[in-house]
């Protein structure tokens, strides 16, 4: 058992510990990679994830349905959360206590071979408390149907896909980066490049 368990329905489908989402179509990518990593041991901040059955939950409301591809991000915002998924949400936070938290979005077709999506999704950092993470996971779900992204996704022929939410506590870095095993411009497979900012790396990452 896990330390969050307790904190949630054993029959919950809507939020999970971290630990327990390796599938990345419930979890998306992002969030399936941590969780692998940090059930072999290296030293991932654990956390949760609100999956992408949360997400077609969210989905179903009359107002989203009916709205069209302009206005889903929109309808997304403004529609409260499931209750179920709400009541799941808050329970699972309550380990976190007042701790700021990292609302990240987790795509099930992100970090692909042929797309990585990067920038594409929302991110938020800093946020406390219940109602204002059930805000920035709403915000991160709207980030799926943003004009930008339809575009992108237009351009490489991809479809409209799942979207899980990792929520972890925020590590207050004194610098951030990303590693490459093969560089990006070149194509190299012999070649690490390693990108990095001061603090937080969201102003790296973000496109």
């Amino acid at each position: 058992m896990t330390r969050f368990q307790g904190r949630l329905r054993e029959e919950s489908v809507f939020v999970l510990p971290l630990r327990e989402c390796a599938r990345p179509e419930r979890a998306g990518v992002k969030a399936s990679t941590l969780s692998r990593l940090l059930a072999a041991g290296f030293p991932v901040p654990d956390g949760i994830v609100v999956t992408s059955a949360a997400f077609a939950a969210h989905l179903s409301h009359e107002s989203i349905a009916a709205a069209g591809p302009e206005q889903a991000r929109s309808a997304i915002l403004e529609s409260p959360l499931p209750p179920p998924v709400a009541e799941d949400l808050c329970a699972a936070l309550a380990i976190f206590g007042d701790a700021p938290l990292a609302v990240r979005s987790s795509g099930v077709a992100e970090d692909l071979a042929e797309a990585s999506y990067a920038g594409q999704y929302e991110t938020i950092l800093g946020v406390s408390g219940c109602a204002a993470v059930a805000d920035a996971v709403r915000r991160c779900w709207a980030s799926g149907f943003s004009r930008h992204l339809r575009e992108y996704q237009r351009s490489r022929d991809l479809a409209a896909d799942g979207l899980a939410v990792l929520i972890q506590p925020l590590v207050a870095a004194g610098a951030a980066g990303v590693a490459f095993t093969t560089n990006p411009l070149t194509g190299d497979r012999f070649e690490t490049v390693v990108s990095a900012v001061r603090g937080l790396g969201d102003r790296l990452v973000s496109g």
